[in-house]
């Protein structure tokens, strides 16, 4: 006799069973993020439905996803996509899983944008998936963003999420280490530098959650032994690129904001320096103003 099709409440629950014995963090909203990606329906859609049959082809990928997010797979990985700032953005092995704390640069970038008017020229180092480039052209108006990064893999795909988001003609993409990616005549026109570099020092590296050091690109991560090597870098090399009076806008690591307003302070061609806190009460964004 053929095995009875499950509902989606059974699905639901026998699901979050096996993520649970996998040590997956959060295991029944998992299975519900990945059922609602198979079903194509909101969050609600799973409990209004609860004793609708999967179909066996529904069955057979919930099934696949499952056995996938068993071996710690973040589930952005396995449908493909994940949402920042309401915006939809595709990722890959190639890039970085967009977090929320992301979202404070973009912030940041609108509310230093704001007296301006006219064009805000926006550099996006180590863009990864393209989401701070991306949403900053979505919802900055008169904006022009530049988004660079090493991995060719990284700019394709930020590419593509510059185009699902309509905002292609905005977005100009380059590939190279850091500045060394941008074009000369640049230098000296930039209102605001974002980066979210790689920051994590190599000691912590087998520390991070199996879902982030087995899956995420390590050179998007690893910022070298105290995790400092390219925001020293960006550091060193934003004002060049920099207007008098322009941001530099990066996210830091924990632990990490009293060595990283030294280097700036040191620097001695940044004012206003200051870090502001994540959602959970991190220091998280480092701001600072090139002198005027």
């Amino acid at each position: 006799m053929p095995e009875k099709r499950a509902t989606i409440k059974e699905a639901l629950s026998l699901a979050a069973m096996e993520l649970s014995k996998a040590d997956v963090p959060d295991p029944l909203a998992e299975a519900e993020y990945l059922l609602t990606h198979i079903l194509g329906c909101k969050r609600h859609g799973l409990f209004l439905n609860p004793s609708r049959l999967l179909t066996d082809s529904e069955a057979a990928a919930f099934t696949a996803y499952m056995e996938r997010r068993k071996k710690r797979e973040p589930a952005q990985y396995i449908t493909g996509e994940v949402e920042f700032r309401g915006h939809t953005f595709m990722v890959t092995r190639a890039t970085l899983i967009p977090r929320p704390e992301t979202e404070l640069l973009v912030d940041e970038a609108l509310a230093a944008a704001k007296p301006q008017g006219g064009e805000t020229v926006v550099v996006d180092l180590c863009t990864g998936s393209g989401c701070i480039a991306v949403s900053v052209a979505k919802e900055l108006a008169g904006s022009r963003v530049y988004a660079a990064d090493v991995s060719t893999d990284a700019i394709k795909a930020a590419r593509g999420n510059a185009s699902l988001n309509g905002v292609a003609e905005k977005v100009g993409f380059f590939i190279g280490d850091l500045f060394k990616a941008l074009p000369e005549d640049l230098k000296g026109k930039v209102d605001i530098i974002l980066s979210n570099p790689p920051y994590v020092a190599r000691s912590e590296m087998q520390g991070l959650a199996p879902e982030v050091k087995d899956y995420e690109p390590e050179t998007a991560l690893c910022g070298g032994a105290e995790g400092l090597d390219f925001i020293e870098r960006i550091i060193d090399g934003a004002p060049e690129y920099l207007k008098k009076g322009a941001y530099l806008i990066m996210e830091i690591g924990f632990g990490q904001s009293e060595k990283v307003k030294e280097l700036a302070s040191k620097d001695g061609r940044y004012e206003k320096i200051e870090v502001r806190k994540d959602y959970s009460g991190i220091d998280r964004v480092f701001i600072a103003r090139v002198r005027g």
